[in-house]
């Protein structure tokens, strides 16, 4: 084991007594027994907070640990038994103080508690002790996907290769190499794909039924409530779906067309698209800024740097064990940015492989680690970091343009033209799957038959798919590759939580807009923001970081309309 991975094993260790409810019942049980007055209350919301931010960190770091080690049955267990001895009683104990704290006579939360308050109020009215058992359940259902994916491999030219390194091969500029990787690719992903089937079954009737029990129609409106969704609509994300399938598809139309007539080629075939980065109308090699994981990092410190000494100084903070970059079997393939609130540390894990695209990623993933490190030295209590979902996303998109003027150092004037490029061309071709995936998860949560069955999911996802990507052409190619487009991280493991990526892409650019004009003021706009936490609601978050909370048609078209520009 390397260095840097005992480093990452050493901030992953959890303590064996804080993988049990003995340990912290009592806690919980000292809260709900104290004699509780509205002068009382600030601190004893503040003993409460730094309870759940011990357990929250027991959690977040077994569920990190075995996402690193998919392969390791006693790591896995180690966290499926947390989930099983903890979580329920956690739940219980957050609805009772829940109760006693909406009961406190004469208490008026202050301003920066306010919001959190109704989403107290709200949550402790959608509890049902039904759902206890059944969320943990859930939680080990949904567990099993990173089980599942994890330990995928692809057999290419002979060797097997984890899922990144194969995806890597799809932007080669031999198109024949494109084609073998996405082949076997395809063929990797049928091999799991029946037990994604089964899995998805399994979860949909469990989401179906948290809903029942909560007295809600359908696993939509469980979920809007859930998650607090108070300043949009489902109307207002079908209008988004519509305004994406209208302004945004033909731009990505003409964008591969006019890709495809410089590289020579009759047409888009799957190999030819990957919406993460598009390919080069020149036809060059794709981007190798760094090989190793470390190289990355360095890479990163030195753009870090010259954008802010306080934001290089907090990524050299995680430079110790808070970053696990490689990819290797048996680690979840996903990319994610995971908080450990009590030491108020951000954790990033990647799977690199040496591209433009992973330089991007980290970026957009030590976004994330900012608003963490941020919100935690502005808000003392738990619940009043981060923010709401609708802006999570909006410090890591933002971090991916902020960076694109500090990277002479890694890149060449040309090569650093490519990444600006791609930046923007991202952000189009993004529109249309993130809509797509919205669309997929309202029918079926909303509208889909009772008695829904896999063939249902394929058969949706296929009109979805040919609605929002029409200019790739499968033809001549086995349907079910494509059907099964919908087997998706999120799809699994964070249900109705993609539409946000949108929001906050076009937040992003309207950053970048601001950028343009005036660097010093748009991060000083985009830390304010994060110090906010989730004391504000969307709009004035928005507000703060310079932008607006908006989505629809209009908005839409007038970014279209700038990166239209930009790019040209």
């Amino acid at each position: 084991m390397t260095a840097q991975l005992e480093a990452v094993e050493r901030i992953l260790t959890v303590p064996e007594d804080q993988t049990r409810w003995e340990t912290f019942a009592p806690r919980y049980q000292a809260l709900q027994d104290a004699d509780l007055s509205a002068d009382g209350v600030p601190a004893w919301l503040a003993q409460w907070s730094a309870v759940d931010a011990d357990l929250t960190q027991a959690r977040s770091k077994l569920s990190t640990h075995a996402d690193l080690h998919t392969d390791d049955e006693a790591i896995q267990a180690r966290f499926q038994a947390f989930v099983q001895d903890v979580i329920p009683g956690v739940q219980r104990a957050e609805q009772a103080l829940t109760e006693k704290l909406l009961a406190v006579p004469g208490y008026v939360p202050a301003p920066d508690f306010a919001l959190n308050y109704r989403r107290f109020r709200d949550a402790a009215a959608l509890f049902r002790e039904a759902n206890v058992e059944l969320g943990t359940t859930h939680e080990q259902q949904m567990s099993r996907h990173g089980v599942i994916t994890g330990n995928q491999t692809v057999m290419l030219d002979g060797e097997s290769v984890t899922v990144p390194q194969a995806k890597a091969k799809l932007d080669d500029p031999d198109r024949a190499a494109r084609e073998t990787a996405w082949r076997a690719l395809a063929a990797s992903n049928l091999e799991v794909s029946a037990d994604l089937d089964a899995l998805m079954l399994e979860l949909i009737a469990t989401r179906q039924q948290l809903a029942r029990n909560a007295d809600l129609g359908n696993f939509r409106d469980y979920t809007w409530k859930r998650l607090d969704r108070v300043d949009y609509t489902p109307a207002d994300c079908l209008a988004f779906h519509e305004a994406v399938r209208e302004e945004v598809v033909p731009l990505t139309t003409r964008m591969m067309a006019d890709i495809a007539t410089k590289l020579g080629l009759d047409t888009v075939r799957p190999w030819d698209y990957n919406r993460n980065n598009l390919l080069d109308p020149e036809g060059r090699a794709p981007l190798k800024p760094f090989t190793t994981g470390a190289e990355l990092e360095d890479l990163a410190q030195t753009a870090f740097n010259s954008l802010d000494a306080d934001l290089g100084a907090r990524f050299r903070s995680m430079r110790g064990g808070l970053l696990d970059l490689e990819s290797r079997p048996g680690k979840m393939g996903h990319a994610y940015c995971e908080y450990y609130p009590v030491e108020n540390q951000p954790f990033v894990l990647m799977n690199v492989v040496g591209t433009g695209e992973d330089v991007r990623v980290l970026f957009h993933e030590v976004g994330h680690a900012f608003h963490g490190f941020y919100s935690g030295d502005a808000q003392p209590l738990l619940w009043n970091r981060w923010s709401p979902i609708e802006f999570v996303e909006i410090p890591s998109m933002a971090m991916e343009f902020l960076t694109l003027d500090h990277l002479g150092h890694a890149l060449t004037p040309e090569e650093l033209a490519r990444y600006r490029a791609k930046q923007l061309e991202g952000v189009v071709a993004f529109l249309p799957w993130a809509a797509q995936m919205d669309a997929f998860q309202h029918w079926l949560y909303a509208e889909a038959p009772a008695d829904l069955t896999i063939a249902d999911l394929d058969s949706k996802w296929l009109e979805l798919d040919r609605t929002f990507h029409p200019f790739i052409n499968w033809d001549g190619l086995d349907e079910e590759i494509r059907a099964k487009g919908w087997q998706y991280y999120h799809i699994f493991r964070a249900p109705f939580y993609y539409i946000e990526y949108a929001m906050c892409y076009l937040a992003a650019v309207g950053i970048w807009q601001q950028a343009r004009i005036d660097p010093a003021a748009a991060l000083t706009n985009y830390k304010a923001a994060l110090r906010l936490g989730s004391t504000a609601p969307n709009p004035e978050l928005y507000r703060a970081a310079g932008v607006e909370f908006r989505f629809d048609r209009e908005y839409i078209k007038g970014l279209m309309a700038f990166l239209g520009e930009q790019l040209a």
